[in-house]
C-alpha cells in the first residue's frame, strides 16, 4: 500500500498532460465513428509515443525527486512501468466505452 500511495504521488505530478491526451484521443475517435477502426492504431502510436515522452521529460526534470523514490525502494523502472500500465488501461476503458 506504501508504494502504491508513492506511484500515485509521482503519477500526480503528469496526470493532467496525460488526460489531456487521452482526452483528444477520445475525441478524435468520436469525431470520426465510421473510421474508428483505421484510426485506432494511429491513436494507439500516438498515444503510446507522447506517453514516452511524458515520462521521459518527468524523469529527467524531477531527478532530484527521484532520489526520494529510490531510498523508499521504488526504482526509475518501476515507477515508469506502473505509470504506462495504468494510463494505457484508462485509455483502453475509455476506447472501449466510446466505441
Amino acid at each position: 500500500m506504501h508504494k502504491l500511495r508513492l506511484i500515485t504521488r509521482f503519477y500526480s505530478g503528469i496526470f493532467l498532460v496525460n488526460f489531456l491526451i487521452t482526452l483528444s484521443c477520445i475525441y478524435i475517435l468520436w469525431l470520426y465513428k465510421a473510421h474508428a477502426i483505421e484510426i485506432i492504431g494511429v491513436l494507439f502510436w500516438y498515444k503510446t509515443i507522447a506517453l514516452g515522452i511524458i515520462l521521459y521529460a518527468a524523469i529527467y526534470y524531477n531527478k532530484n525527486e527521484l532520489y526520494y523514490y529510490q531510498n523508499l525502494g521504488i526504482s526509475k523502472t518501476l515507477l515508469g512501468a506502473s505509470v504506462f500500465v495504468f494510463d494505457f488501461l484508462l485509455w483502453l476503458s475509455l476506447i472501449i466505452i466510446v466505441c
